[in-house]
């Protein structure tokens, strides 16, 4: 059996991708180094595997280095080999969007086929990796792969503890008592048939005097879906919200994408990638529909953090413009959003719906206690952007957004918002005071209006 772990390979240049590979390479080889050194080999074989042991092995040698070592063993002991490699992603993912991708895709995808296709002398191979790339995005000519993901019922147990392992588990630490605790932190994932517990977390949780926190981070791993959450829509930040607080989505998955497709990402795409690396959960519906959700606490303060990195403004500009959204106060709330819009390198001011994205990424500290929607019906009409308090006590707030033809426009567009919201009445059916504002954008300026009512 030859363990190929990839997970340390480094993609940040073609130098760094080979030696790291080289690197992964030599690992593989070592537990047959005693053998290698009394079996037979051809003088072009033992050529190169002395020059993988020294780093100074070609390209292509890395390339088929491990289906060199399979046809070594096999002409020596008459077997084929059993492969296991971990991580296969890794390095993919980590140079996701840079100018490296295209370099490690190829390379990997050379050692993918010269390892795994055109090796005579496989027996059968177990890859373990987050993503599952379209074959033509990877895995290029394998038609004879059986993929397991996470709604695959083989060995769905087996990817996590059981309710039964934990409760053995903190039983023998004595502390049977946490049990609540850790199912609040570590349980919900779904694979197949079986709800299992992230097993790194709770053993962290023990190791570390049984202390809740985050323990799964993996900062690798976030490159695409960070990048895809910058880009998401007004629709999927809005979604991404509802899932932090607590409620559940329905939506359609795309099961496979290729990075490129991953790079002409969609609300679709991101929570496809959500789900393959963990961090929600998909109960299968009817007509190809999925029930979204995010599985416990600590991956909803990932999620949270993830969110939060993506308002790209400094705290106290992010806090100044919520606690003006939260008081009404509508000259603090402009000179916030013109401060973001003076940067225009983070956004691309094209429509409406831009700058329904912008607000919403601002919002993100109090939209946390909000129940968020747009585009909803509400009164005689549709409204922007709507925030029903999610507890009594809270204060709803309306808001509607005006593109404006030219500068000379903005405040006669702020209070033509502002004046729509009454004249369709979006706050039927609301209670207690109510935030109405009314905003005007042209390229990076703003203007608004603000109004009170108690209903």
């Amino acid at each position: 059996m030859i363990q190929i772990d990839l997970k340390d390979i480094n993609p940040a240049s073609e130098e760094s991708l080979l030696d790291s590979l080289n690197g992964a390479i030599i690992d593989a080889f070592s537990p047959f180094d005693r053998k290698l050194a009394e079996w037979t080999m051809s003088m072009a074989d033992g050529s190169g595997y002395e020059r993988i042991s020294m780093r100074r092995a070609s390209e292509d040698e890395l390339i088929r280095s491990i289906s060199m070592l399979c046809r070594v063993i096999h002409n020596n002991t008459g077997l084929n080999t059993v492969i296991l490699m971990d991580e296969y992603d890794r390095a993919l993912t980590n140079a996701f969007d840079t100018d490296s991708q295209t370099k490690a895709l190829d390379i990997l995808g050379r050692f993918m086929s010269a390892t795994l296709k055109s090796n005579p002398y496989l027996q059968i191979a177990y890859i373990t990796g987050v993503m599952q790339v379209a074959k033509a995005g990877f895995f290029s000519g394998m038609n004879n792969l059986t993929v397991n993901t996470v709604f695959s019922s083989d060995s769905d147990e087996r990817f996590g503890f059981t309710e039964t392992e934990v409760m053995s588990i903190l039983e023998y630490y004595g502390h049977q008592e946490r049990f609540d605790e850790v199912a609040s932190w570590y349980d919900g994932y779904q694979f197949g048939g079986a709800e299992v517990y992230n097993p790194f977390s709770v053993m962290m949780y023990i190791q570390r005097g049984f202390v809740p926190d985050s323990y799964w981070k993996d900062s690798g791993r976030n490159l695409p879906m960070s990048w895809m959450i910058q880009r998401a829509d007004s629709l999927g930040l809005q979604t991404i919200i509802d899932l932090i607080n607590g409620e559940k989505v329905v939506s359609e998955l795309h099961v496979t994408m290729s990075y490129e497709e991953m790079r002409l990402s969609n609300s679709v795409d991101l929570f496809s990638l959500m789900v393959m690396t963990g961090y929600l959960n998909a109960m299968p519906l009817e007509n190809g529909l999925y029930e979204l959700s995010i599985p416990n606490r600590e991956v909803r303060g990932i999620v949270d953090s993830l969110l939060s990195l993506n308002r790209r403004v400094g705290d106290e500009l992010f806090s100044m413009f919520n606690n003006a959204v939260l008081d009404g106060n509508v000259d603090v709330m402009v000179e916030s959003l013109q401060s973001v819009l003076a940067d225009g390198s983070y956004f691309t001011l094209k429509d409406e719906a831009s700058y329904e994205n912008i607000i919403l990424t601002m919002m993100h500290g109090i939209l946390n206690g909000y129940r968020v929607t747009s585009e909803k019906e509400s009164g005689n009409g549709r409204v922007d952007l709507m925030l029903e308090p999610r507890r009594d006590g809270g204060i709803p707030i309306i808001i509607e957004l005006k593109v404006a033809d030219s500068g000379y426009d903005l405040d006669a567009d702020a209070i033509e918002a502002l004046q729509q919201i009454h004249d369709r009445k979006y706050y039927l059916g609301m209670k207690g005071n109510v935030i109405l504002i009314g905003l005007a954008f042209w390229g990076k300026v703003v203007r608004g209006k603000v109004d009170r009512i108690f209903l």
